[in-house]
């Protein structure tokens, strides 16, 4: 579906077609959580063109339009986020003010990870109790009529160097390391470009799948460590009043 999209669109580019209007997306339910109206933003440009980028935290009022932005535009679709969770809009100066460009969300990270966990170095008791200093960038979105060389990468950055104050003030502690999953089809160009280490593939099995019956795409595994010290910061204890807010969505 979001080739056939990418295609649509050069060829649009081109002068091939024409495309109708973007439909916007009414307001309703999906998994429980309201949809708002998907953002609409056509825009090229060179990266310096339309400094300053910003990684911006969505409000409560905006919320339903990150839903269904996402779930208008992201390969992957919009599902619920459950858990600890943090999304950012990713906004750049246009000709007519600040506009929105992208999106994101970091959340809990995988509960097991084989190719994680061996380079970590650490046992299952460590990742049981450690595990919420990873945080997992779900979902990484750069619109598609936005058309800025550079902007993704450029974008990780920015959130990497934010991420922890902003989790520090919502859940009362700091990750130390993030991690992600790139779908088969992708090569992580912009998550190298940002200095996010592979460091192996997916065992092709979901989260909730206990006995091996269904099976999934492999996808590479990026991480990237926010601070230097990262291995004697994750298995550092947490502050005593945190434990019971480590699985709240923040909602």
């Amino acid at each position: 579906m979001e080739a056939c999209r990418k295609l649509l669109l050069e060829l649009e580019q081109k002068g091939v077609i024409t495309l109708p209007p973007l439909q916007k997306n009414k307001v309703r339910q999906v998994g429980g959580e309201r949809l708002g109206t998907a953002i609409q933003t056509r825009l090229e440009a060179k990266l310096q063109e339309v400094a300053p980028v910003t990684i911006d935290p969505v409000t409560p009022l905006e919320r339903a339009d990150w839903n269904a932005t996402m779930a208008a535009y992201h390969p992957l679709g919009y599902v619920r986020a459950i858990g600890a969770q943090q999304r950012y809009w990713i906004r750049v100066q246009g000709a007519n003010g600040r506009e929105i460009v992208g999106a994101m969300l970091f959340g809990a990270a995988a509960k097991a990870l084989a190719a994680r966990d061996q380079w970590i170095g650490w046992t299952a008791e460590e990742r049981r109790r450690y595990r919420p200093r990873i945080v997992n960038n779900n979902r990484f979105l750069i619109l598609p009529e936005v058309h800025i060389p550079h902007l993704a990468s450029h974008a990780l950055a920015l959130a990497a160097r934010r991420i922890r104050v902003d989790w520090r003030e919502r859940y009362g502690y700091e990750p130390v390391l993030l991690e992600t999953f790139v779908e088969p089809e992708y090569q992580g160009t912009c998550y190298r470009a940002a200095n996010w280490i592979y460091i192996g593939e997916t065992a092709g099995r979901g989260r909730q799948d206990t006995f091996n019956q269904y099976a999934v795409a492999v996808k590479a595994i990026w991480v990237y460590p926010l601070v230097r010290n990262w291995r004697r910061r994750l298995v550092e204890p947490f502050p005593e009043y945190i434990e019971e807010t480590l699985d709240e969505g923040g909602e």
